[in-house]
């Protein structure tokens, strides 16, 4: 799954949590059948799970940070200020204060925040004990406790992830250009001709969507180079959970959208979603 593109899909203990943007009515609770087993009224946006907890930003809350129990569907508002990035890393909560542009741990016992760094950027993920965090200077990488970052390239990333090679992003400062961004270099190789503003990371494959061919999902072999059009539809917001791909379908009024990572056919996620 990529933190990237919000994490709206989640699942957790079996179920799936869909945030609605086809319709914008709460978010799904879909059971291992992709039956409705539930729906909450939060629109879920940047989720993750610790223990029993779904954390989310509440699109329809001002971006607020919420938790859901999982076993009771009982909502709590935790943070009254917009969060994004949420993210959980050996028991530790950190976002993205999205006033402040800087990265905060939540004590989860205590309630309180305190800021990892000082460096103002716009996106991050976690990867192996690092942040990698995408910033006005380019491509940034902090330990775990902040301190002094390193400036990996001054490429400007957006839907960062991380390769089998190293960082991959869509490079802002090359018209979207798919690129990685190997070990020792600081100007990332670009993959393909592929462009693109919504991407994901599975094993040896990147998928991303790509702009040069109306968004068609492509899929890029990191070892071999190869690229194959793995999907027509008109995609957005790429998520992979275990064995499929999950998508916006832009042809279909933003319905979520599956097809499993071996190939076939892509299918709607929610045939018919309840009034």
């Amino acid at each position: 799954m990529n933190i990237s593109n919000g994490a709206l899909i989640t699942k957790h203990k079996g179920r799936l949590y869909v945030c609605d943007l086809e319709n914008y009515r709460g978010t799904y609770i879909l059971d291992e059948e992709c039956g409705v087993a539930g729906r909450i009224e939060g629109l879920m946006w940047f989720a993750a799970t610790l223990g029993t907890s779904l954390y989310y930003s509440d699109q329809r809350d001002k971006d607020y940070l919420y938790c859901l129990d999982t076993e009771s569907l009982s909502e709590n508002c935790l943070l009254k200020r917009p969060c994004g990035y949420i993210t959980v890393f050996d028991d530790r909560l950190f976002f993205l204060d999205e006033t402040e542009s800087l990265i905060h741990e939540l004590d989860l016992k205590t309630g309180k925040t305190s800021p990892v760094m000082r460096e103002r950027v716009s996106s991050f993920i976690l990867w192996e004990g690092a942040f990698y965090c995408a910033s006005a200077k380019g491509l940034l990488r902090f330990g775990l406790y902040g301190g002094k970052g390193d400036l990996l390239t001054e490429h400007i990333p957006l839907c960062l992830a991380y390769s089998a090679l190293g960082p991959v992003f869509a490079d802002v400062s090359h018209n979207f250009a798919l690129s990685v961004l190997k070990d020792g270099q600081r100007t990332p190789d670009k993959a393909g001709r592929v462009k693109t503003q919504s991407l994901a990371v599975e094993g040896r494959y990147i998928y991303a969507a790509d702009l040069t061919d109306d968004c068609s999902v492509v899929r890029l072999h990191t070892e071999g180079g190869g690229a194959i059009r793995f999907c027509g539809e008109r995609a957005e917001k790429l998520h992979i959970i275990e064995d499929h791909l999950y998508f916006l379908n832009q042809n279909d009024k933003n319905a979520w959208y599956k097809m499993p990572l071996s190939g076939g056919r892509s299918i709607r996620l929610l045939p018919a979603l309840p009034l």
